[in-house]
């Protein structure tokens, strides 16, 4: 009884703490975790129906930390997502290597659930983590480059140069094609010359 009431205790500090504007990972951190080694984390969560006194009509508090730094404060309807075959899922960055991540699981059930689980997360790579409604699971972990301003500015340049290669190309053919024309057409002529000075003769 006293476990449950130390971890409802701790997850109502982190929800109250947070506030309804502040589920984010601050700027300021997650500016920090990128400039070092970092990795990212795919979570996946499913509604915990066999807990006791499991709410399906209320969505759940959820909270993700890492070596006891939260980085990430949610809530959800996971029975309602489950049900709609729409996964709750959350992507977000996290320091490289040997991580313990804790899921706490709150206000959907009677007692909050804690779920510990370590990870090994490696540079620039994506590790996917999931909650079946039992317990969690981390996935393979494969190479990950995120989408950025700067990656979509290099396709952009890269379709740029592609489309100029690809008009340059076009117009080319284009003069060919032309080129190939006149040619015919002067042959044709002469050939048509050539007949008729024959039978002038």
């Amino acid at each position: 009884m006293n476990h449950s009431l130390a971890t409802w205790s701790m997850l109502a500090v982190l929800l109250s703490t947070a506030g309804c504007q502040a589920k984010e990972m601050p700027d300021a951190r997650r500016d920090y975790l990128l400039a070092h080694d970092h990795g990212w984390i795919d979570l996946t969560v499913k509604a915990p129906t066999g807990a006791p006194g499991f709410k399906a009509g209320e969505a759940c508090q959820l909270a993700l930390l890492v070596n006891g730094e939260t980085l990430l404060l949610e809530s959800a309807n996971l029975a309602e997502a489950d049900g709609a075959g729409i996964p709750v899922g959350y992507r977000f960055v996290a320091p490289a290597g040997k991580l313990q991540a804790e899921l706490h699981i709150g206000a959907c059930v009677k007692e909050a659930l804690v779920v510990k689980v370590p990870l090994q997360l490696d540079k620039d790579h994506l590790l996917a983590l999931a909650f079946d409604g039992t317990g969690a699971r981390a996935g393979a972990a494969t190479a990950f480059e995120p989408a950025s301003l700067e990656w979509v500015r290099a396709e952009m340049l890269r379709m740029q140069a592609n489309g100029r290669a690809n008009d340059a190309a076009t117009d080319k053919l284009t003069r060919l094609a032309i080129y190939s024309a006149v040619l015919n057409a002067i042959g044709v002529l002469a050939l048509l010359g050539f007949t008729l000075r024959r039978r002038a003769r």
